[in-house]
């Protein structure tokens, strides 16, 4: 052992002694002509329909349950492209934590807000989840990285802060899949405050609205 040591601590003498003065700095990257396609089903729109007050609780939250929506991402080759959702109402946030994924989420970067009543109240918000990925006709995982995008996990609770980079692996992997066509099958749950809390006297709009960016990898 104390060879070893002895050995080490020469080779480190010698580097020093003779190392370059200088460093090299390499700029690295990849163009491409790739221009992928974002849509989501039912143009876009998670509609609750008509919702009576009368048959919501005047003191507790309401779950008004869960909807279905999906995002099919189309490119011209085969291209490796991830995307992020941005809740473009976050300050109508009203931090009720929806149901997703079979838990409830308290956490603000998990909520998207549906905006305001006409007296300023905050009438609730929604979470995000992925429920099942089709890529190029084959069934995938749903995997995320938080910004750095080198390191992955499979997930499919969507945040609302345009942090979390989502794509597509092959089944039981975490790594990005090149795709022609990924199709990102979603569910979206509401909770609305108790009426007591609202105060609404006239017909009132749920208006949530969130931006999917896509990023290539």
């Amino acid at each position: 052992m104390k060879k070893i040591l002895l050995a080490t601590l020469v080779a480190l003498s010698c580097t020093s002694v003779y190392a370059e003065p200088t460093a090299v700095l390499k700029v690295t990257g990849t163009l491409t002509n790739a221009s992928c396609t974002p849509e989501l089903s039912n143009g876009g729109i998670i509609d609750y329909g008509t919702i009576n007050l009368r048959d919501l609780s005047a003191t507790e939250d309401n779950n008004l349950g869960d909807k279905t929506i999906s995002l099919t991402i189309t490119c011209p080759v085969n291209t490796k492209v991830a995307f992020t959702t941005q809740d473009d109402k976050s300050a109508s946030n009203a931090g009720l934590a929806p149901t997703v994924n079979g838990s409830a989420k308290t956490d603000a970067y998990y909520q998207y807000g549906v905006g305001l009543t006409d007296g300023g109240v905050k009438i609730g918000d929604y979470g995000l989840w992925i429920t099942g990925v089709t890529v190029d006709g084959a069934s995938a995982d749903a995997i995320i990285s938080n910004n750095d995008l080198t390191s992955w996990a499979k997930g499919v609770e969507m945040r609302s802060d345009g942090v979390s980079n989502i794509t597509a692996a092959a089944t039981g992997t975490l790594q990005p899949l090149a795709f022609k066509a990924a199709t990102f099958d979603m569910k979206a749950n509401l909770v609305i405050e108790d009426t007591t809390t609202l105060a609404i006297t006239d017909d009132t709009k749920l208006d949530g609205q969130t931006t999917f960016t896509l990023g290539y990898l």
